[in-house]
């Protein structure tokens, strides 16, 4: 699988005042379409209260090309960017494609496993890690580091 991709609808509640789809919107859809990959791969949202480990974003960085109107159906794809060996970092790129084919949003979104309980990052757990190996990986994937020690 090179990536994988899922449909989603622009509705009224995604517009902001101005008419333009609302940049939350593009990062909370393809977080939707992240906790659907892990879904099919029998890991539900319930399997990660369950664990007490969560996904949480460090570093969103968006691309905004083209609009999208309101009742446009684009496609959200998914790929792993980067990935530390341990599984606790994460890099994921999401491009949000029109119906024929153009790029209209790319986004870039880093994060960590977070334990809910002490919320600090940590370890998958050997079944995550297993299932973060088996979403698509981008061209430009890259080995991260354990820590992303900030300047």
């Amino acid at each position: 699988m090179n990536e994988y991709s899922r449909p989603y609808e622009i509705s009224w509640s995604d517009l902001d005042a101005n008419g333009h789809v609302n940049y939350s919107t593009y990062i909370d859809a393809a977080g939707d379409v992240r906790y659907h990959f892990f879904w099919e791969h029998d890991f539900p949202p319930e399997k990660f209260e369950q664990l007490g480990m969560g996904p949480t974003y460090t570093t969103i960085y968006a691309e905004f090309l083209r609009e999208v109107r309101l009742g446009e159906t684009v496609t959200i794809t998914y790929t792993v960017s980067g990935l530390s060996p341990n599984g606790v970092r994460w890099k994921v790129h999401h491009d949000i494609l029109k119906s024929n084919g153009k790029k209209a949003v790319s986004l870039n979104i880093e994060g960590a496993i977070f334990d809910l309980v002490t919320r600090k990052p940590t370890i998958p757990t050997p079944e995550l890690l297993q299932l973060f190996n088996l979403i698509p990986r981008a061209k430009d994937f890259e080995v991260l580091s354990e820590i992303n020690r900030r300047r």
